[in-house]
């Protein structure tokens, strides 16, 4: 057994935890530890431990991380450290996590020793385990914050190897400091939000359930009223997901044919919100697909998305912006509350938008539109040999360059010949009646010119589906966004934006309190109703496509100063 709680006073009992005996006693009172005096790995012998193989193949032992394993115990008094039910559970939602998520191989093995030694009551080999665990998780997390990439490729992270144990143990080197630290650090990790703790019982649970029978459609659409192909399978989908009440569901599975009519068109109507896409009740190939997604691939989305939601700021000590893609949403967070929310359109599958983390550090007002050189490549110079006054209608000037915005003629140049590749001049629009940019941008460091910006194309936002863009960001709210920017700053003596848009003149405003900006990609999340709510993967970075998108817009770069 334990010793009795380290928090009260008891007589000397003998501690099996390490080689040799040990008094409890001395670690209670606070007896130096002799430095002879190690863990005993002995003690995991009463379960054969596997799952080191996979996670750490070049280990000798049985566990990954001995030597910071030991140094835990040892600044802890050799006293057990797992006793806490909500620690314990903690993690193994970790461990649930990583192996849902495909992330790393030999989670579950670990996950399932652990279970093992606790249904043999094993308490000491239970701890041991558990603490090098632990390390394993962080271990990981710690690969994943380095190379967040690997959240978008299709990718598993490799086991862990000599190098990237002993850099981990380095950077945590808060182990060899007095236990309270550990502790501490401890509970923060493993003492989960309740909307995490949901999202992966609700993964674990789609795991669990056998495979259903609906496929999607291969062609075509089914309106209301029109009897559904495999309906009865449709149905037992909509009926797990809950968009179904189970009494209407009973009575439909009755029927010979299914309809995509009365309860049944309205838990596809459901289904489709919690989806994020049009909810008219029609069965097309969007939502067909997202219906036919098995039940082990949603479970592992759901975990995958969980890191995923993990990337850029939180928010607590400057407001943090995020962009979700497949969402088509941004949204400001401050103090972990949501202070603002605007639709978005983001790039199409074509020219999407990047992913990558800022910070905010300019507002245009009034601001010209340099024509991007993939808008220049693929819309104007087409545009141009198609049309003589293409330029006039878009309301655009060609200039010489960047540098020297001398106006050249459109019709000095031979546009039949033109190579869009090799076209030296460069294109601008004023400010104005029909600025692409509408009357404001929001400039933030990064290579690829993605900036957040207003739109003349209001009507765009009706729709549900938005990846319409060339790469950038069009905001919804984006006069709203530039008065809740402007009174961030705290600057009372500066114009404020209706002010500064009914000049008409171009200003350059720098921002001295940046604001953080993310660009995200998260598919699957539960939300505050603990609904879960999914996104259509638009850009491919949750499974394979026939048309990737190109890697170079999944590199999640950080460019916050």
């Amino acid at each position: 057994m334990f010793c009795a709680n380290k928090r009260k006073k008891t007589p000397s009992l003998s501690f099996a935890f390490l080689l040799g005996n040990f008094l409890c006693a001395n670690a209670i009172s606070a007896q130096p530890v002799n430095k002879d005096v190690r863990l005993d790995y002995s003690l995991l012998q009463s379960v054969t431990i596997h799952s080191s193989e996979y996670l750490c193949p070049q280990s000798s032992g049985a566990v990954c991380f001995e030597e910071l394993t030991s140094k835990v115990y040892k600044n802890n008094g050799f006293l057990p450290i797992w006793d806490d039910e909500e620690l314990r559970k903690g993690l193994y939602t970790k461990l649930s996590t990583l192996h849902l998520s495909g992330l790393a191989l030999g989670t579950n093995q670990r996950l399932s020793e652990l279970k093992a030694l606790e249904r043999n009551k094993d308490q000491r080999g239970f701890d041991i385990l558990a603490t090098d665990s632990y390390h394993v998780v962080k271990a990981i997390e710690q690969g994943i914050d380095n190379q967040p990439t690997i959240l978008f490729r299709h990718q598993s992270l490799p086991p862990l190897n000599q190098n990237e144990a002993a850099n981990y143990a380095n950077k945590i080197g808060y182990y060899d400091l007095e236990q309270t630290r550990f502790l501490n650090q401890l509970y923060a990790d493993l003492i989960l939000p309740s909307s995490t703790q949901v999202a992966i019982r609700l993964a674990r649970s789609f795991n669990h359930l056998a495979p259903h029978d609906y496929f999607p459609l291969k062609r075509g659409v089914i309106k209301q009223g029109q009897n559904i192909p495999n309906g009865h399978a449709l149905l037992d989908v909509l009926n797990t997901y809950g968009d179904i009440d189970v009494d209407d569901y009973l009575l439909a599975r009755e029927r010979h044919s299914i309809a995509n009519s009365d309860v049944v068109n309205q838990a596809i109507r459901r289904f489709q919100l919690r989806n994020g896409l049009e909810d008219d009740g029609i069965i097309g190939p969007s939502t067909s697909r997202q219906i036919a997604l098995p039940y082990d691939e949603v479970a592992r989305l759901i975990a995958l998305n969980y890191y995923r939601s993990q990337i850029g700021a939180t928010g607590e000590e400057r407001p943090s912006i995020r962009v979700n893609i497949p969402d088509y949403r941004l949204q400001i967070t401050h103090h972990q509350e949501v202070v603002f929310e605007s639709k978005v359109i983001v790039g199409q599958k074509t020219r999407p938008t990047n992913l990558f983390s800022s910070s905010m550090n300019i507002m245009v007002v009034n601001p010209r539109w340099n024509v991007p050189e993939t808008i220049k490549k693929k819309d104007v110079i087409p545009g141009m040999k198609a049309s003589p006054d293409y330029l006039q209608q878009k309301n655009l000037t060609m200039i010489r360059s960047w540098r020297d915005r001398t106006e050249i003629s459109p019709d000095m140049v031979e546009w039949s010949n033109v190579n869009p590749h090799t076209f030296p001049y460069e294109f601008m629009q004023n400010p104005g009646r029909g600025n692409a940019l509408g009357n404001v941008k929001f400039l933030m460091p990064n290579d690829y010119s993605v900036y957040l910006h207003d739109t003349p194309s209001r009507g765009l936002f009706n729709k549900t589906k938005r990846n319409l863009s060339s790469g950038c960001v069009r905001v919804e709210k984006a006069a709203e966004l530039a008065e809740y920017v402007l009174d961030y700053q705290q600057r009372p003596s500066w114009r404020n934006y209706q002010q500064l848009v009914s000049d008409r003149r171009t200003d350059t405003i720098t921002l001295p309190r940046k604001i953080d900006v993310d660009v995200t990609y998260v598919t699957a999340w539960v939300d505050e109703n603990n609904q879960l709510q999914m996104r259509e993967d638009i850009y491919g970075y949750d499974r394979p496509t026939k048309r990737p998108v190109k890697l170079k817009y999944s590199t999640v770069k950080n460019y916050r100063q």
